[in-house]
């Protein structure tokens, strides 16, 4: 099983996200996983946990298109804003859909 850390890395230390290269840590952190958190077993995640995971790891690939459905469900305030800061960086569109 892998943890946080191994299944957004890869074994990296660094990501590449466009043009641009993070440390592997940072980036991670972005997603609310800092210190211990990052060392959590995939598994063993709270189902806002792997949210998180599954959000860090679909902007991290990349892609043309990025849908995202009521991203603002079940994300705290920083992940909201590491959502922002990833949005302005990501090459493609993104169709957010609201239901408000």
């Amino acid at each position: 099983s892998k943890s946080v850390f191994q299944a957004v890395s890869d074994g990296s230390d660094v990501i590449r996200i466009g043009n641009y290269e993070i440390p592997s840590r940072t980036y991670v952190g972005r997603f609310n996983f800092k210190g211990g958190d990052q060392q959590k077993f995939v598994k063993d995640l709270s189902g806002g946990e792997r949210g998180r995971l599954h959000l860090a790891l679909t902007l991290k690939e990349g892609g043309n298109v990025l849908l995202l459905d009521e991203p603002s469900n079940d994300l705290d305030v920083e992940t909201l804003r590491s959502l922002e800061e990833a949005l302005l960086d990501f090459p493609g569109a993104a169709i957010v859909i609201s239901h408000d």
